[in-house]
């Protein structure tokens, strides 16, 4: 089965899972009366909202703001990109594409990057929104871009990462991937760090890859099938790779496990079991996960012992988790932002964020900012 013919199944599983957890009634998706505040709790206050495009259109995409001072940068499925001022929620500028928007927003300097519904990659000015060059990519684009002082980065659907360069659109070289026969529709979006990219495979290989030129350095196994039917051995990893400062990179996979790998010297430091299509998210001590049964994890970043599990939350479809104001923050699919402690897991808060399942959670220090699939995005902050 090619990467084309492996789709409508996917989808299929895809739409069971998501009507069953973007329910806007808890009680008929099966999840659990929210857990009560522990203690004096923490109040969220909206800063600003704005409207952008027509959201996530029904289709199952996370499209990402992105944030560079001054201004926030999001996007829709129905081809709207914004410029929205931080601080205000001020409209900066806005440009209407002819084509669809279904991977990004990334930005980094005087550029921006997307995925369009064509399978090009389309790169912006960021002062003004207007074209600077577009890349055919064969295959859809799903996940962020990802843009260095030289480079644009990219891997599509198809598994093929593909390098640009940053100023020209001119191709560099490209990389191929295996794809599982049967996965779920996406992707993760690789990491660079130096002349370094690592990137993950569908079916949960590893790449160091040599960002000059594209050759791989090491390959390493990261997570396997648990199942044993064909619907249970669906594995995917499909949340962003996330890298520290000491060089572990944490992965995660649907209906696999969560993996600590020291890139340096290419060897495991722990895996657990988990099951997510999200990322994770780190701090000095922890590395917190969500399951797809709702739950939430905080695990040793050393040892990768489960440190504490929150369950208060089972029956929801979650995001991936964020670190703000040294708290643990999650979205869901009701439209909830849910706060915890770092420390042992307590509800320490909760906002109602939107009347429609969030799309994406992103940390723009102090502030949070929340983008909902109808397309509204809103800046939040701890009332004092």
């Amino acid at each position: 089965m090619n990467a084309m013919t492996r789709l409508p199944l996917a989808l299929a599983l895809l739409a069971t899972l998501a009507l069953g957890a973007c329910s806007s009634n808890p009680a008929s998706s099966g999840a659990a009366p929210l857990p009560e505040i522990a203690g004096k709790g923490v109040e969220i206050d909206k800063r600003w909202s704005a409207s952008v495009g027509d959201g996530a259109d029904n289709e199952f995409l996370s499209l990402e703001p992105a944030v560079e001072a001054p201004a926030v940068y999001a996007a829709s499925r129905d081809g709207v990109i914004k410029s929205i001022g931080r601080a205000s929620g001020a409209l900066r500028w806005k440009a209407r594409l002819t084509t669809g928007i279904t991977g990004g927003v990334a930005v980094d300097g005087d550029i921006l990057a997307v995925g369009t519904d064509q399978s090009d990659l389309l790169v912006l000015r960021s002062k003004d929104g207007s074209p600077v060059w577009r890349a055919p990519l064969g295959a859809s684009l799903l996940s962020v871009p990802r843009i260095t002082a030289t480079d644009v980065i990219v891997q599509t659907l198809d598994g093929r990462i593909q390098v640009f360069a940053r100023d020209t659109g001119q191709p560099r070289w490209k990389f191929d991937t295996p794809v599982p026969p049967l996965s779920l529709r996406g992707n993760a979006a690789p990491v660079a760090s130096g002349d370094k990219l690592f990137a993950v495979s569908g079916q949960g290989d590893l790449y160091q890859l040599d960002l000059k030129n594209g050759l791989p350095v090491w390959q390493t196994r990261v997570t396997s099938s648990r199942g044993r039917g064909e619907l249970e051995r669906l594995m995917d990893i499909d949340g962003d790779l996330v890298l520290d400062s000491n060089g572990t990179l944490y992965t995660a996979g649907y209906q696999s496990q969560l993996t600590a790998t020291d890139t340096q010297q290419v060897r495991r430091r722990w895996q657990i079991n988990v099951s997510t299509t999200q990322s994770v998210a780190f701090d000095g001590a922890h590395v917190y996960a969500v399951d797809a049964d709702g739950s939430l994890a905080a695990i040793n970043k050393i040892t990768g012992a489960v440190v504490w599990l929150q369950d208060g939350l089972k029956g929801r479809k979650l995001l991936a988790p964020v670190i703000w104001r040294g708290l643990v923050v999650v979205g869901d699919s009701d439209g909830w932002l849910h706060v915890f402690s770092p420390r042992d897991g307590a509800p320490r808060g909760r906002k109602r964020a939107a009347g429609a399942p969030l799309m994406s959670v992103v940390v723009d220090a102090p502030q949070l900012l929340t983008l909902s699939v109808e397309g509204r995005l809103a800046a939040w902050d701890l009332k004092p």
